[in-house]
């Protein structure tokens, strides 16, 4: 039987390797965190994201580099007003058209058979496009001529310039349960703004790339559903009053926060202390709920509401973390391993040590018995990783 101190220790190293990966992304983009860490809780919860912001601000790039971070069936696509639905489910199955007699799509590449997809201007679709949308982001089920087929689909990224007041839409709008508002760099970041472009610009007029190694490897899709597994099992009993106290607040001032809208906070809840590492949910947690608004103007509301609570609404990954964390996270890693690790585990270990190194200078400087701890068990993890590769070959 598996001890459940290892088993919990692998689950946090599994969530700090998720949040390594997170970080790569944002390291990419310049203000950015925000919208990089609600992408991710809407990975680990299961839910779809909605970009708002004006056109420019690297929407369309960030959440393409979600493909580049995690090894699943990427799909995204502009839509427009005179997208066809075949553009985005497949083109007629000519074989089985002919050779059966029966209608169907050919959807192998295609949104059905996608685990993310990003749909740009999404409310630009027809109301044919939008009802298949629908099932899909629901019950993730696709009807393919007269039978409905299981789709893959984990979270559905969308985009818009501007949210619509068509009441048609509204319903559609609402399966998106996180929001984010995107806007132009803050004044001060526009410095780093044009050095982090300018590289991306070098890199398009040369048609070059950045290396494949010179991030971490892709989060593989069964890595990514053993954690959304986890987010069921985080205890969010103890922030539970506190959130109920907050809802009712909510609806009392207006904000507009469905039934079905809270329950399914709790989800995003429980992958907020996930994304941390932890399996008990805090109060700090509860701050995800800024990303739950509905009508422009609400995310105000609320983020003020969170205030009277002593809840910070949170504006990125809060990277900075205490010396005894990373002292805790270092002691996990050289923690000894049930059986022999595989390859791919040491090189993860290789690159989380890497990363905790980082933290460390970064974070606390002076904290030299750290530095040392750390620097001494990232050349062990590299020594083990190059011997295991030579017993292999």
């Amino acid at each position: 039987m598996t001890d459940p101190a290892a088993r919990a220790r692998r689950i946090r190293m599994q969530a700090r390797a998720f949040r390594t990966r997170l970080d790569s992304v944002a390291d990419d983009f310049v203000g950015r965190d925000e919208v990089v860490r609600v992408v991710g809780l809407a990975l680990l919860s299961q839910e779809h994201v909605l970009l708002v912001g004006p056109p420019g601000t690297a929407k369309t790039s960030l959440l393409d580099s979600f493909a580049r971070i995690l090894d699943v069936r990427y799909f995204p696509y502009l839509l427009t007003r005179f997208t066809e639905p075949a553009e985005l489910f497949g083109p007629m199955d000519v074989h089985a058209f002919q050779e059966e007699r029966r209608f169907r799509l050919n959807t192998e590449g295609m949104l059905p058979q996608a685990h993310l997809a990003f749909l740009d201007e999404v409310f630009q679709g027809s109301s044919a496009i939008l009802n298949s949308l629908l099932m899909l982001m629901n019950e993730r089920r696709f009807h393919n001529g007269s039978l409905t087929e299981p789709a893959d689909l984990l979270s559905l990224l969308g985009s818009t310039n501007d949210l619509p007041d068509d009441p048609v839409l509204a319903g559609f709008s609402d399966r998106f349960l996180l929001r984010v508002a995107v806007g132009y760099v803050d004044p001060d970041q526009i410095d780093d703004l044009l050095i982090t472009g300018w590289r991306r610009e070098q890199h398009a007029m040369t048609g070059t790339s950045v290396p494949d190694d010179a991030g971490p490897a892709r989060f593989s899709l069964d890595e990514l559903r053993k954690l959304q597994t986890e987010v069921a099992h985080v205890d969010v009993a103890a922030v539970r009053g506190e959130f109920g106290d907050i809802v009712r607040t909510l609806r009392r001032e207006g904000v507009a926060f469905s039934d079905r809208r809270a329950v399914k906070a709790q989800r995003l809840i429980a992958a907020s202390a996930l994304l941390d590492a932890r399996a008990v949910a805090e109060t700090k947690d509860l701050g995800v709920l800024a990303h739950l608004w509905t009508r422009p103007g609400d995310d105000s509301t609320i983020r003020r509401i969170l205030g009277d609570h002593d809840i910070a609404a949170p504006d990125g990954l809060s990277r900075a973390r205490s010396a005894a964390a990373l002292r805790l996270d270092l002691t996990e890693l050289t923690a000894p391993d049930d059986g022999r690790p595989s390859r791919e585990q040491l090189r993860e270990r290789v690159r989380l040590l890497h990363r905790l190194g980082r933290e460390a200078h970064e974070d606390h400087p002076d904290d030299t018995e750290l530095h040392a701890r750390i620097d001494a068990a990232h050349t062990t993890a590299i020594d083990t990783l190059r011997h295991h590769e030579q017993q292999e070959s």
